[in-house]
This record gives C-alpha cells, sequence and structure tokens, in this order.
C-alpha cells in the first residue's frame, strides 16, 4: 500500500472536514511538539471508532472487514505520509482525518458524531501549519482509499436462493433470502479475483467423509448435545460474539501492551483487516458458488441424502443462531485464520501471542500459536452446530492463501 495521488474530492467529507478544521483551530494548545506515542493512540482510537460506526450502522458481520479494511488502509497512507513530509504535521490530525473522511463517506446518516470525534480527537494537536498539514494528508490519503474501492462492487445484485433438495441451502428462518449475497461479487484488495482460491467443494452425500462429518455436528452441535463437554461448550459461546468486533478489541490491545509505534501499528491493522476482507471475499464466491446445506436443515432431512449413515433427527436444533448465508465454507474459518496469520507473521520472532475476550461468555482466551487459534474457532463452530468439520477445513486454507498473498504484496511495496 503506499499513497495514490488523489482525484476528484468527495463533496460531502470536504465539507465536513472544513468545518471541523474551524473549531479545531479555535481550541488552544498546550504542546508546541507532538509527543509521537500519540499517533499510535490515535489509531487504536479510529479503530474503536469505525467499530463503532460498524454497530451503530447494524452493518452485517460479513460486510464489515470491507468498511474495516478501507479505514485502516487510508489510515496507514496517512502514517507514512507524515513521515515523509518536511513540516513535521499533526500525526494525530493525518490518522483522524483519514479516517474520519472515509467514515463519514461510506456512513453519511453518523456525520455529526464523527465530526465530534474528530474535534474531540484534536483538542491538545500542534495548532498551525502541523494541524492543517495533517488534516489535509490524512484527508488525501482517505480519498486515494476511496477512489481505489469505487465501484468495487459492493451492495450489489441480491442472488437468487436456489431450488431446493438434498445438499442445498435454504435460508435460515425466516429470511427469505441470503445475507449479502453480493459479497462475492466485490473486487478483492489483493487477490486477482473473488474465485481465485475457490475450493473444490463439500464431499458427495454419498461419501465416507460427509457421513463422518454430518454425525460430529449432529452429536456435538445439538442444542441438547450430552455428548459435548462443558469446556467445548464455553469454546463455541466463545467464538459467538460478533467477529470483528472482538478481534479489532483484541488487535487495540495487542498494539498498545506490545509498545508499537504509529507506523506499525497502522500497518497491523491495515494488513490484517485487508486480508480478512479478502478472505470473506473468497469466501462469498464460494459459498454462493456451492450453496451448501447447513445442518439445521441437513439433519432433520438426514433420510433424504441416501447415505445410510446420516440419521436424520427431525427434532435436531443447533446450539448456536444459524448464520444467514450458505454452510460450505466457514466464514469465521476464512476471516479469522486470514486475520491471526498476519498478525502472527507480523508479531516478533512470529511468535503470536494474542488475547481475545467474549462478551458472550465473560472470558478470555490467550493464544501463543496461531495454529491453537485457527483450530479453537474451527471447533467452536462444530460445537455450535453451525458448521461441517470440511467446511472449516477448506476456511481455514482459504484464509492462509490470502494471508500469505497479503503479507507477500506488503514486503513487495516495501521493496519499491
Amino acid at each position: 500500500m503506499k499513497p495514490i495521488r488523489v482525484r476528484a474530492g468527495y463533496v460531502v467529507a470536504t465539507t465536513l472536514l472544513a468545518s471541523t478544521l474551524t473549531t479545531a483551530t479555535q481550541v488552544p494548545s498546550a504542546v508546541a511538539v507532538e509527543d509521537r506515542s500519540a499517533g499510535a493512540a490515535a489509531v487504536r482510537h479510529w479503530n474503536a471508532v469505525a467499530v463503532t460506526t460498524l454497530v451503530t450502522a447494524t452493518t452485517p458481520i460479513p460486510e464489515q472487514p470491507l468498511h474495516l479494511a478501507a479505514v485502516q488502509r487510508a489510515v496507514y497512507d496517512a502514517v507514512l505520509a507524515t513521515e515523509s513530509h518536511a513540516h513535521h504535521p499533526s500525526l494525530v490530525a493525518a490518522v483522524g482525518s483519514a479516517a474520519h473522511t472515509v467514515l463519514i463517506a461510506e456512513f453519511p446518516a453518523q456525520a455529526a458524531r464523527l465530526d465530534q470525534e474528530l474535534a474531540t480527537a484534536l483538542v491538545g494537536a500542534p495548532e498551525g501549519r502541523a494541524l492543517a498539514t495533517g488534516l489535509a494528508l490524512g484527508h488525501a490519503a482517505a480519498e486515494a482509499a476511496l477512489q481505489e474501492r469505487a465501484g468495487d462492487g459492493r451492495g450489489g445484485t441480491v442472488l437468487p436462493v436456489p431450488a431446493q433438495g438434498p445438499g442445498v441451502w435454504r435460508p435460515t428462518p425466516p429470511n427469505l433470502a441470503g445475507a449479502v449475497s453480493w459479497l462475492g461479487s466485490v473486487r478483492p484488495f489483493v487477490l486477482s479475483s473473488a474465485a481465485q482460491l475457490r475450493p473444490a467443494g463439500p464431499p458427495a452425500l454419498d461419501s465416507a467423509t460427509w457421513a463422518r462429518d454430518y454425525n460430529e455436528t449432529r452429536l456435538l452441535g445439538s442444542a441438547t448435545s450430552t455428548t459435548r463437554t462443558a469446556a467445548q461448550t464455553e469454546v463455541a459461546r466463545f467464538w459467538a460474539d460478533p467477529p470483528y468486533v472482538q478481534n479489532q478489541r483484541a488487535l487495540r490491545t495487542y498494539t498498545q501492551s506490545s509498545g508499537m509505534g504509529a507506523r506499525r501499528t497502522a500497518r497491523l491493522f491495515a494488513l490484517a483487516d485487508t486480508a480478512a476482507a479478502d478472505a470473506l471475499i473468497a469466501c462469498w464466491d464460494a459459498k454462493y458458488h456451492y450453496s451448501f446445506w447447513r445442518p439445521f436443515s441437513a439433519i432433520p432431512l438426514g433420510a433424504t441424502d441416501n447415505n445410510p449413515a446420516t440419521p436424520a433427527d427431525a427434532s435436531w436444533v443447533p446450539l448456536l443462531p444459524t448464520p444467514n448465508h450458505p454452510e460450505y465454507p466457514s466464514a469465521h474459518s476464512c476471516g479469522t485464520t486470514a486475520f491471526a496469520t498476519v498478525v502472527a507473521a507480523l508479531a516478533p520472532g512470529h511468535r503470536l501471542d494474542l488475547t481475545l475476550d467474549s462478551t458472550t461468555t465473560g472470558t478470555a482466551h490467550r493464544f501463543t500459536s496461531v495454529r491453537a487459534l485457527i483450530y479453537e474457532v474451527a471447533n467452536a463452530r462444530v460445537w455450535g452446530g453451525i458448521h461441517w468439520r470440511f467446511s472449516t477445513d477448506a476456511g481455514s486454507r482459504i484464509g492462509r492463501a490470502v494471508a500469505a498473498l497479503v503479507l507477500r504484496k506488503s514486503h513487495a511495496d516495501d521493496d519499491d
């Protein structure tokens, strides 16, 4: 990622930024030189603002990484722009301006709140040229990020629900269509196409693999399972938190406790969220290509698959609510694997030490290897009754592959 030359501006964002600049420059500043540690804190603060914006807008979970990636890439480019500028621009202003501009453009209904966030964030920032230059650099980085994603396919055509039959996905009641079905048609950030990593597909319904994984979820993922342990239930519920609220919160804590500066913090958020976004795009391409059925509909209809090893259970319901999109592959495995793989790759010595907490369970889980984190997420989806094991495996492979491509592209950009 490198700053891109700005083309035509965004009128709404520009107008709001100008009004915020007027307000901010009227606030007296007690410091002449900005504390550089404030830059990393600003990156974390605006990530939290972005997450709050998504939650307030009730943005569908699979769509959230697209917005997070756009914000964090703009923030990272803004940080880079301040480093190469001769007049010591305010890093806090650049970061705030970049995030504010992207969020205003994508969530104009929250403009008043976002304006106030920026005005508050700039209290205590250097005045004069440093402030004005920082705001301008951040705004330019944001406009470049927005231009880069213009016409990327977001909010496209809703795909039709396929004709029903054995092995075929059906929407989660009371829904009549799939969630964000257009996501697989969005232009990726790094992948050459959404279908670049499309997996081979789920196993045949008459196969031993299907029977094995069907029965694992049937026995362990039921709401009334007598096989699942209390520890397994806690794991399933732990990962029922909204993934991109949960992992962004963890990454803010991680970057702060690690003492990362602004550049490393911004880069980590940008790459991890880019990987999650592309992983979800690839995942949705596969989901709606194969349209494979979820356990909530498959297990009551087990007798229809012509496999004698998959007994039907008409009363079966999953432990967790079933997401409203096709089953194969697992979205959590795609996105979280990509995210965690990037975090681990950029950690000192490539050793992950990441703690996540769950508002669902009130517990925290610490991971010292990316493999352990990926495996626990996969288990959680099976034990929660919303996925088959082969789908979590396929999702993890997509996530790893996307992360590798994002990291490779990042290193190539750094070498230019």
